[in-house]
């Protein structure tokens, strides 16, 4: 009897979703130029404003490109950054392509926090993260809204220092109103 109740405790246990790392969820977007493009064709289809050919390629011009911006909020609103002890994995499971990415923390070698002058509140900041292959040359980006504690959470992990005015920065206190370019690097 007892072998019988460790069996079902391991299954239970092997079945249950393992949570490896702290995830951080995607960007809230503002989809109202998306829809506002798609729906201006539609609405020439549907009220008989295409009976010219300038004005049905309008029309199909808008449904595509109204289309392609909410495609395009949709990728970064389902964009998930998961911090592990390994690395930072990416994955974007809505994109045809390259829908995960894995870096480790040795090979990412500077994060970024960009301020522009009219950012009035901290999510307003952008959060860029740099990684490079060992052996490549080329440099991968990827960027975000600001997260203080992703933020920290990759400064420590990747064993980033604070170079030029982010020495004196707190990250969850960002100095709002200012043009800044804050950079932490290995």
């Amino acid at each position: 009897m007892a072998d019988a109740t460790e069996t079902t405790t391991t299954l239970i246990e092997s079945s249950a979703p393992q949570h490896h790392g702290i995830a951080f969820g995607g960007e809230t977007r503002n989809m109202a130029m998306g829809i506002a493009m798609f729906g201006a064709g539609l609405a020439a289809f549907v009220s008989g404003l295409t009976s010219t050919f300038f004005t049905e390629a309008i029309a199909w011009t808008f449904i595509l490109w109204g289309g392609f911006f909410l495609y395009s909020d949709l990728l970064l609103t389902t964009r998930r950054f998961i911090v592990t002890d390994e690395g930072l994995a990416i994955r974007i499971p809505l994109r045809f392509w390259n829908r995960a990415k894995f870096w480790a923390w040795k090979d990412i070698n500077r994060m970024d926090v960009v301020l522009d002058r009219r950012s009035t509140r901290a999510k307003e900041a952008h959060l860029q993260v740099y990684h490079q292959f060992p052996g490549e040359i080329s440099l991968d980006r990827e960027d975000r809204n600001f997260d203080a504690e992703l933020a920290a959470l990759v400064i420590e992990r990747a064993r980033l220092k604070a170079d030029g005015d982010a020495t004196k920065i707190d990250l969850n206190n960002l100095p709002l109103g200012d043009a800044l370019l804050l950079t932490w690097k290995r």
